[in-house]
Protein backbone atom coordinates (compact mmCIF):
# COMPACT_ATOMS: atom_id res chain seq x y z
CA UNK A 1 0.00 0.00 0.00
CA UNK A 2 1.03 3.56 -0.66
CA UNK A 3 1.78 5.32 2.59
CA UNK A 4 0.27 8.52 1.15
CA UNK A 5 -3.02 7.01 -0.03
CA UNK A 6 -5.95 9.39 -0.35
CA UNK A 7 -8.28 6.70 1.05
CA UNK A 8 -7.32 3.66 3.09
CA UNK A 9 -9.67 0.95 4.35
CA UNK A 10 -8.10 -1.54 6.76
CA UNK A 11 -9.69 -4.79 8.00
CA UNK A 12 -13.21 -3.36 7.96
CA UNK A 13 -16.11 -5.49 9.19
CA UNK A 14 -19.62 -4.15 8.62
CA UNK A 15 -23.15 -5.20 7.80
CA UNK A 16 -26.81 -4.81 8.60
CA UNK A 17 -27.74 -5.95 12.10
CA UNK A 18 -26.73 -9.58 12.49
CA UNK A 19 -26.03 -9.89 8.74
CA UNK A 20 -22.27 -9.40 8.38
CA UNK A 21 -21.45 -8.35 4.80
CA UNK A 22 -17.86 -7.10 4.91
CA UNK A 23 -15.46 -9.55 6.54
CA UNK A 24 -12.14 -7.78 6.99
CA UNK A 25 -11.94 -5.72 3.78
CA UNK A 26 -8.78 -3.74 3.08
CA UNK A 27 -8.12 -1.46 0.11
CA UNK A 28 -6.55 1.85 -0.78
CA UNK A 29 -7.04 4.55 -3.41
CA UNK A 30 -4.22 6.94 -4.22
CA UNK A 31 -4.65 10.57 -5.21
CA UNK A 32 -5.86 11.02 -8.84
CA UNK A 33 -6.41 7.26 -9.13
CA UNK A 34 -9.52 5.32 -10.17
CA UNK A 35 -10.08 1.94 -8.51
CA UNK A 36 -12.95 -0.35 -9.54
CA UNK A 37 -14.72 -2.80 -7.24
CA UNK A 38 -15.90 -5.87 -9.16
CA UNK A 39 -18.01 -8.75 -7.98
CA UNK A 40 -21.33 -10.53 -8.25
CA UNK A 41 -24.47 -9.13 -6.66
CA UNK A 42 -24.32 -9.48 -2.89
CA UNK A 43 -20.52 -9.55 -2.73
CA UNK A 44 -20.37 -6.36 -0.64
CA UNK A 45 -19.47 -3.68 -3.19
CA UNK A 46 -22.17 -1.13 -2.35
CA UNK A 47 -21.77 -1.90 1.34
CA UNK A 48 -18.14 -0.77 1.12
CA UNK A 49 -19.19 2.59 -0.34
CA UNK A 50 -21.93 3.06 2.27
CA UNK A 51 -19.50 2.25 5.08
CA UNK A 52 -16.89 4.70 3.80
CA UNK A 53 -19.57 7.40 3.42
CA UNK A 54 -20.84 6.89 6.96
CA UNK A 55 -24.25 5.43 6.16
CA UNK A 56 -23.07 2.24 7.86
CA UNK A 57 -20.89 2.10 10.97
CA UNK A 58 -18.14 -0.55 10.85
CA UNK A 59 -17.93 -2.88 13.83
CA UNK A 60 -14.21 -3.41 13.29
CA UNK A 61 -11.42 -1.84 11.26
CA UNK A 62 -10.23 1.58 10.25
CA UNK A 63 -11.07 4.02 7.42
CA UNK A 64 -8.71 6.93 6.76
CA UNK A 65 -8.90 9.91 4.44
CA UNK A 66 -5.54 11.59 3.86
CA UNK A 67 -4.20 9.71 6.88
CA UNK A 68 -6.94 10.78 9.30
CA UNK A 69 -9.62 8.39 10.60
CA UNK A 70 -13.20 8.90 9.42
CA UNK A 71 -14.83 5.59 10.39
CA UNK A 72 -17.97 5.99 12.45
CA UNK A 73 -18.62 9.58 11.38
CA UNK A 74 -22.11 10.51 10.21
CA UNK A 75 -22.56 11.04 6.44
CA UNK A 76 -22.54 14.84 6.79
CA UNK A 77 -19.21 14.57 8.61
CA UNK A 78 -17.55 12.50 5.91
CA UNK A 79 -19.02 14.85 3.29
CA UNK A 80 -17.40 17.83 4.99
CA UNK A 81 -14.12 15.93 4.89
CA UNK A 82 -14.49 15.54 1.12
CA UNK A 83 -16.05 12.09 0.64
CA UNK A 84 -18.93 12.40 -1.86
CA UNK A 85 -21.03 9.45 -2.98
CA UNK A 86 -23.25 9.20 -6.06
CA UNK A 87 -25.72 6.40 -5.39
CA UNK A 88 -27.54 4.21 -7.89
CA UNK A 89 -30.72 6.16 -7.10
CA UNK A 90 -28.98 9.48 -7.93
CA UNK A 91 -31.08 11.21 -5.21
CA UNK A 92 -31.98 14.22 -7.34
CA UNK A 93 -34.83 16.68 -6.73
CA UNK A 94 -37.07 16.09 -9.73
CA UNK A 95 -39.17 19.23 -9.31
CA UNK A 96 -36.08 21.47 -9.34
CA UNK A 97 -34.15 22.58 -12.40
CA UNK A 98 -30.73 21.33 -13.48
CA UNK A 99 -29.00 24.42 -12.12
CA UNK A 100 -30.90 24.31 -8.83
CA UNK A 101 -29.85 20.69 -8.31
CA UNK A 102 -26.25 21.54 -9.12
CA UNK A 103 -26.20 24.48 -6.71
CA UNK A 104 -27.29 22.18 -3.88
CA UNK A 105 -23.94 20.41 -4.24
CA UNK A 106 -22.01 23.34 -2.79
CA UNK A 107 -24.33 24.54 -0.04
CA UNK A 108 -21.91 23.23 2.60
CA UNK A 109 -18.62 23.66 0.73
CA UNK A 110 -17.29 24.55 -2.69
CA UNK A 111 -17.27 27.59 -4.96
CA UNK A 112 -20.64 27.92 -6.72
CA UNK A 113 -19.43 29.96 -9.67
CA UNK A 114 -16.39 27.78 -10.36
CA UNK A 115 -18.41 24.64 -9.72
CA UNK A 116 -21.04 25.58 -12.28
CA UNK A 117 -18.36 26.46 -14.82
CA UNK A 118 -16.72 23.07 -14.30
CA UNK A 119 -20.02 21.18 -14.47
CA UNK A 120 -21.04 22.83 -17.72
CA UNK A 121 -17.56 22.24 -19.15
CA UNK A 122 -17.80 18.51 -18.40
CA UNK A 123 -21.47 18.35 -19.36
CA UNK A 124 -22.28 20.93 -22.06
CA UNK A 125 -25.73 19.37 -22.40
CA UNK A 126 -26.51 20.56 -18.87
CA UNK A 127 -25.50 24.10 -19.69
CA UNK A 128 -27.95 24.09 -22.56
CA UNK A 129 -30.70 22.76 -20.26
CA UNK A 130 -29.90 24.54 -17.02
CA UNK A 131 -33.51 25.70 -16.59
CA UNK A 132 -35.06 22.31 -17.41
CA UNK A 133 -36.87 20.41 -14.66
CA UNK A 134 -34.82 17.31 -13.80
CA UNK A 135 -37.84 14.99 -13.72
CA UNK A 136 -38.34 15.58 -17.46
CA UNK A 137 -34.82 14.42 -18.36
CA UNK A 138 -33.62 11.00 -19.51
CA UNK A 139 -31.74 8.63 -17.19
CA UNK A 140 -28.42 9.49 -18.82
CA UNK A 141 -29.01 13.21 -18.43
CA UNK A 142 -30.00 12.73 -14.80
CA UNK A 143 -26.78 10.81 -14.20
CA UNK A 144 -24.88 13.79 -15.59
CA UNK A 145 -26.69 16.06 -13.13
CA UNK A 146 -25.81 13.71 -10.26
CA UNK A 147 -22.13 13.65 -11.24
CA UNK A 148 -22.08 17.41 -11.77
CA UNK A 149 -23.67 18.03 -8.38
CA UNK A 150 -21.08 15.77 -6.71
CA UNK A 151 -18.25 17.74 -8.32
CA UNK A 152 -19.69 21.06 -7.09
CA UNK A 153 -18.31 20.41 -3.60
CA UNK A 154 -14.75 19.85 -4.90
CA UNK A 155 -14.51 16.36 -3.35
CA UNK A 156 -11.34 14.72 -2.15
CA UNK A 157 -12.72 11.41 -3.45
CA UNK A 158 -15.82 10.41 -5.42
CA UNK A 159 -17.60 7.15 -4.62
CA UNK A 160 -19.62 6.07 -7.66
CA UNK A 161 -22.19 3.27 -7.40
CA UNK A 162 -23.12 1.86 -10.84
CA UNK A 163 -22.77 5.11 -12.85
CA UNK A 164 -23.74 3.29 -16.08
CA UNK A 165 -26.64 1.38 -14.55
CA UNK A 166 -29.80 1.48 -16.65
CA UNK A 167 -28.32 3.76 -19.30
CA UNK A 168 -28.49 3.29 -23.07
CA UNK A 169 -25.25 2.32 -24.85
CA UNK A 170 -24.95 5.88 -26.19
CA UNK A 171 -25.08 7.38 -22.71
CA UNK A 172 -22.72 4.72 -21.33
CA UNK A 173 -20.14 5.84 -23.91
CA UNK A 174 -20.75 9.49 -23.05
CA UNK A 175 -20.45 8.93 -19.30
CA UNK A 176 -17.26 6.89 -19.87
CA UNK A 177 -15.75 9.71 -21.93
CA UNK A 178 -16.55 12.24 -19.22
CA UNK A 179 -15.04 10.03 -16.54
CA UNK A 180 -11.87 9.76 -18.62
CA UNK A 181 -11.69 13.57 -18.62
CA UNK A 182 -12.27 13.67 -14.88
CA UNK A 183 -9.42 11.20 -14.44
CA UNK A 184 -7.12 13.34 -16.59
CA UNK A 185 -8.03 16.32 -14.39
CA UNK A 186 -6.96 14.43 -11.28
CA UNK A 187 -10.34 13.46 -9.79
CA UNK A 188 -9.91 10.52 -7.39
CA UNK A 189 -12.61 7.84 -7.66
CA UNK A 190 -13.66 4.53 -6.12
CA UNK A 191 -16.07 2.89 -8.54
CA UNK A 192 -18.63 0.08 -8.30
CA UNK A 193 -19.65 -0.99 -11.80
CA UNK A 194 -21.30 -4.10 -13.26
CA UNK A 195 -20.18 -3.12 -16.77
CA UNK A 196 -16.79 -4.80 -16.48
CA UNK A 197 -15.48 -3.52 -19.79
CA UNK A 198 -16.25 0.07 -18.79
CA UNK A 199 -14.80 -0.39 -15.31
CA UNK A 200 -11.53 -1.88 -16.52
CA UNK A 201 -11.20 0.66 -19.33
CA UNK A 202 -11.31 3.72 -17.08
CA UNK A 203 -9.64 2.32 -13.95
CA UNK A 204 -6.02 2.14 -12.88
CA UNK A 205 -6.60 -0.86 -10.60
CA UNK A 206 -9.36 -3.33 -9.80
CA UNK A 207 -10.38 -5.43 -6.80
CA UNK A 208 -12.65 -8.47 -6.93
CA UNK A 209 -14.97 -9.13 -4.01
CA UNK A 210 -16.68 -12.38 -3.05
CA UNK A 211 -18.71 -12.92 0.12
CA UNK A 212 -17.33 -9.80 1.75
CA UNK A 213 -13.67 -10.60 1.06
CA UNK A 214 -11.20 -9.15 -1.46
CA UNK A 215 -10.16 -12.28 -3.35
CA UNK A 216 -8.07 -10.70 -6.10
CA UNK A 217 -6.62 -7.34 -7.11
CA UNK A 218 -4.36 -5.98 -9.81
CA UNK A 219 -3.47 -3.29 -12.30
CA UNK A 220 -5.72 -2.87 -15.32
CA UNK A 221 -2.57 -2.38 -17.37
CA UNK A 222 -1.75 -6.07 -16.90
CA UNK A 223 -5.06 -7.74 -17.80
CA UNK A 224 -5.04 -7.67 -21.60
CA UNK A 225 -6.45 -10.95 -22.80
CA UNK A 226 -7.38 -12.10 -19.30
CA UNK A 227 -10.96 -10.84 -19.08
CA UNK A 228 -12.20 -14.44 -18.97
CA UNK A 229 -10.06 -15.09 -15.90
CA UNK A 230 -11.63 -12.10 -14.14
CA UNK A 231 -15.14 -13.22 -15.08
CA UNK A 232 -14.40 -16.68 -13.67
CA UNK A 233 -13.03 -15.17 -10.47
CA UNK A 234 -16.19 -13.09 -10.05
CA UNK A 235 -18.88 -15.58 -10.89
CA UNK A 236 -17.46 -19.09 -10.35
Amino acid sequence: MDADARLRVTDVVAGYGSNVVLRGVSLHVDEAEIVSLLGANGSGKSTILNTISGFLRPTEGRIELDGRPIQGQAPHGTFRRGVVQVSQARDLFGDLTVEENLRLGCIIQGDERLGLEQSFEYFPRLGDRREQQVSTMSGGEQQMVALGRALMSQPRILLLDEPSGGLSPRFVEEIASIMHRMKEDGVTMLLVEQNMRLALDISDRYLILRDGHVIDAGSTANIEGSHDDIVRAIYL
